[in-house]
């Protein structure tokens, strides 16, 4: 990504850049002591703030001369307050022309970015990695989803967005991994019927989230999965019994084979993510192309970036004024 930030703010005469969300600064390191572009790296979280200079302390052993490239603020940049960060950075560098960036930025911040470079006449230049699409707003005066006029009509809800962010590309590579993920998914789906089944829930209740569990140890057999998300959940781990527990597992599983059911309908499912994935990014290229005034230099493009079996999140949208 460093290199095409380089091109696109070289292109256009650039030489300073907000790094949103910039996390331990990797990706402005890069920019500014390999491309010698003046970066601003603003993240939300002090801790990723701190060991981005703790980072920055290790890496300016071999760029002494351009310690001063690097600009890291703690804070939640947004329009409210952008106008504030960007005079900041202006004070020090007269009204410079800026691009704006960010590497897997999550949900509504990707959105916010998008807006940000329609709306303050500083920024040039966007160059964007989105993800985390379960986490996008859909409702209120600025959704992350639709930003479009021409996909105003369209909804997805957090389902939806959820499976925008599988990767159906990477079973191959991970065939192990793969396997077991359905069999996670077959022991969330059997719990869920047997807490039904004991009156632990009902069954127009909405689906008990049970969190993350510790994949090494809680996943061991479907009895242990079982005592995990009960204690998870609040609830009395020996409300369902370990014999019960491993009947119900060997019957659904080698005797009615739900387990291949599941399987068929979460690989269809799965199938969708990159359908409502490039659903969303098309929703993002329509709001930049109806929002940005026509100029000569303007240019909307998404494009492959990198390989989708390291980072299923691959595609960059790119845009100057």
């Amino acid at each position: 990504m460093g290199p095409l930030i380089d091109k696109v703010a070289k292109d256009n005469h650039i030489g300073h850049v907000i790094d949103l969300g910039a996390g331990q600064g990797y990706l402005s390191r890069t920019m500014a002591f390999q491309y010698d572009l003046q970066v601003m790296a603003i993240d939300g979280s002090e801790v990723q703030t701190c060991g981005a200079k703790r980072f920055d302390t290790m890496a300016i052993k071999g760029f002494k001369d351009k310690e001063h490239l690097i600009h890291h603020v703690t804070d939640l940049f947004t329009p409210e307050n952008a106008t504030d960060i960007l005079q900041s950075l202006q004070q020090q560098h007269t009204h410079p022309s800026l691009l704006i960036c960010g590497l897997h930025a999550c949900g509504d911040l990707s959105t916010m970015m998008l807006r940000l470079f329609t709306q303050q006449s500083d920024i040039q230049a966007l160059v964007n990695v989105g993800c985390c699409y379960h986490f996008l707003s859909h409702q209120g005066p600025s959704p992350g989803f639709p930003m479009s006029r021409t996909l105003q009509s369209f909804q997805l809800g957090s389902t939806a967005c959820m499976l925008a962010c599988q990767a159906p590309s990477r079973w191959l590579d991970q065939k192990e991994a793969s396997i077991k993920a359905y069999e996670h998914h077959f022991f969330r789906c059997l719990l869920q019927w047997m807490m039904i089944e004991k009156g632990l829930i009902s069954a127009t209740d909405k689906a008990p989230i049970i969190g993350r569990l510790n994949k090494k140890r809680d996943f061991d057999s479907f009895p242990i999965y079982v005592k995990a998300a009960l204690t998870r959940l609040g609830m009395d781990p020996n409300a369902i019994s370990s014999d019960d527990a491993a009947a119900q597992y060997h019957h659904y599983k080698h005797t009615a084979q739900v387990d291949k059911r599941i399987a068929v309908l979460w690989t269809l499912r799965a199938l969708l993510g990159p359908v409502i994935e490039s659903f969303i990014l098309m929703d993002r290229y329509m709001y930049l192309e109806e929002t940005v005034p026509p100029s000569p230099t303007k240019s909307v493009s998404i494009l492959p970036l990198f390989d989708d079996l390291v980072s299923p999140r691959n595609m960059v949208i790119v845009a100057t004024k």
